[in-house]
């Protein structure tokens, strides 16, 4: 490479000093990091499996809500204030005790919603007992209404404090077209 005399030799545009000295900069700069400190350590902590506490546990149990046993059936077509009105009669008991009857909950089987409907005491059910641990829960009125010849389906279950329910024992009841006795058939849960 020749200059003219006098001249300076021929110099590196800045951008391209730059762009040499960065890789060799940040290689440096990570080097001086590592040295003094710049990667700290992880802080020691307390935690330990060899604490002075120690846990307590608790023993926990399983509960089993029994569900009623229906015991008997009537199925009934009944002329009450020249009204044909369906009625089923159960009697029904619990298998263990511990239970009363406001644990009772009713059903019966909305055709047109197909499936159980929960019902309240007093609306078109009552219940009476214990008799010798016995109770007796009679479904009529509007809550069987327009079943003429037909057939219904009602259930019983057991709530527990802890809102927990047993499965729901059934009757199945069929009425005959005018007033009289029916048949019915219980499944017990």
């Amino acid at each position: 490479m020749s200059t003219r005399a006098g001249a300076s030799p021929r110099r590196l545009p800045r951008a391209a000093l730059r762009a040499r000295g960065l890789p060799r900069a940040g290689l440096i700069g990570v080097l001086l990091l590592a040295v003094f400190g710049g990667f700290a350590s992880p802080a020691p902590t307390e935690a330990a499996f060899t604490d002075a506490e120690h846990g307590t546990s608790v023993a926990l149990t399983a509960i089993v809500v029994p569900a009623p046993i229906i015991d008997t059936c009537l199925s009934q077509m009944l002329l009450l204030s020249l009204t044909l009105t369906p009625r089923v009669t159960i009697t029904w008991h619990y298998p263990t005790a511990g239970y009363t009857g406001a644990n009772a909950r009713y059903f019966y089987y909305d055709t047109g919603l197909l499936r159980l409907v929960a019902v309240n005491l007093g609306s078109g059910v009552t219940t009476t007992g214990p008799s010798a641990g016995t109770y007796t829960s009679v479904f009529q009125g509007s809550l069987l209404a327009g079943l003429l010849a037909g057939e219904a389906d009602v259930g019983l279950a057991a709530a527990h404090s802890s809102g927990w329910v047993s499965g729901v024992s059934m009757v199945h009841a069929n009425y005959p077209l005018i007033a009289g006795t029916g048949t019915c058939t219980i499944t017990n849960a």
